[in-house]
């Protein structure tokens, strides 16, 4: 009986949990699916830090879907990969060998680039650190305490961020003193010249203080210091500098990009280890790198899901093609959206209930 490993609890596994396994299982393979826990859905993180989901909403009992299928869900961590021996260590100490593996490990914010950051900070991953946010930032409004709350990142997530905890100091009647510190001089790289000013102005009207063109040195206990030497005072300090794969795949000596991440042929297959696929933010094609966000992980998954299948049986596999463009809606907090799709984007109320009713439909799909 052939062994069929899936690691990690991204998007593209989210969906071969309830698609693939069932049909791996149904020819005859065992199926592992490993994960430290459960699947928290990026695309309703700053809703629910906001106040306006619950955070059950934003949670899927991937075990449960696993199981459903005939798999084996392993709660745990891979600290190493051994592709020579196709084995898995586990956080355990345990080993797992392996036939076909499948790694969607997602992306990390990493600690390291900002000193301090683990430490004294809250990195925007993983996601159910905002939960712990969420429940800490409500407590102290409760209490009628003024909070001090720094977002340090400039990019689409500290936009959401920072527009989420604007959002829940309304709902909650708080005290609010928020700070966006990006060492660019502008929020939202890659956004249409005039949307990025937008967004500036909007966060501002909304009672936000930017700190553009200021690089952040260290996070420190009392807040964050910068490059110059001055501090700004923090109770709560956000961490959203940017995603990049985690160390594994590099560490294991798997062909890798500069950033780490997983190289990958369009069959989602390594080229020089063919019983590896990847998907989702991990992994890199040589011609081409594409954007982390969801819409190319859920994508992957029909490719991932046919491909494993197909390579049990020795059959031929399928090409992933990207797709050229793709849509992008900021949760605003306030009841609104910031759509973006190419060099066009708009902002209200229909584009937060488009992206309200993309999220909430998805996610029925995967329980």
């Amino acid at each position: 009986m052939k062994h069929v490993v899936l690691v990690g609890a991204g998007h593209t596994h989210v969906v071969a949990a309830s698609s693939a396994v069932p049909r791996l299982v149904a020819a005859g393979a065992e199926v592992t699916l490993v994960a430290p826990g459960p699947f928290w859905y990026s695309g309703l993180a700053t809703g629910m830090l906001g106040g306006g989901y619950a955070a059950a909403l934003d949670v899927i009992d991937l075990g449960a879907v696993v199981t459903r299928g005939g798999g084996r869900f392993l709660r745990g961590t891979v600290t190493a990969i051994v592709p020579g021996e196709r084995t898995l260590v586990l956080g355990s100490g345990e080993q797992l060998r392996y036939d076909l593996l499948a790694l969607d490990v997602g992306s990390i914010v990493p600690g390291d680039a900002l000193p301090g950051a683990v430490e004294y900070g809250v990195l925007a991953k993983p996601i159910d650190r905002l939960a712990e946010v969420r429940a800490r930032l409500e407590a102290g409004f409760a209490r009628r305490e003024l909070l001090r709350v720094c977002v340090v990142g400039g990019g689409s997530t500290g936009v959401e961020l920072t527009a989420a905890v604007l959002a829940l100091a309304r709902r909650c009647h708080g005290a609010l003193a928020i700070t966006l510190v990006a060492a660019e001089p502008r929020l939202a790289a890659g956004f249409p010249e005039a949307a990025r000013d937008w967004l500036a102005a909007h966060l501002v009207r909304r009672g936000a203080m930017l700190r553009l063109g200021v690089e952040a040195a260290a996070l420190v206990p009392s807040g964050v210091r910068l490059a110059s030497g001055e501090e700004i005072a923090a109770d709560v300090t956000l961490v959203a500098t940017g995603l990049k794969p985690p160390p594994l795949l590099a560490e294991a000596g798997l062909p890798c990009d500069r950033e780490g991440a997983l190289i990958v042929d369009r069959s989602l297959r390594c080229p020089v280890h063919p019983e590896i696929f990847g998907s989702g933010d991990c992994i890199a094609f040589a011609a081409r790198a594409l954007p982390r966000v969801g819409v190319y992980a859920v994508r992957q998954a029909p490719v991932l899901a046919h491909n494993l299948l197909a390579q049990l049986r020795g059959e031929p596999l399928r090409d992933y093609e990207p797709q050229s463009a793709y849509l992008l809606v900021l949760n605003l907090g306030d009841g609104t959206g910031f759509a973006v799709r190419g060099r066009r984007w708009w902002y209200g109320r229909a584009a937060f209930r488009l992206k309200d009713w993309i999220d909430r439909r998805w996610l029925a799909g995967q329980r």
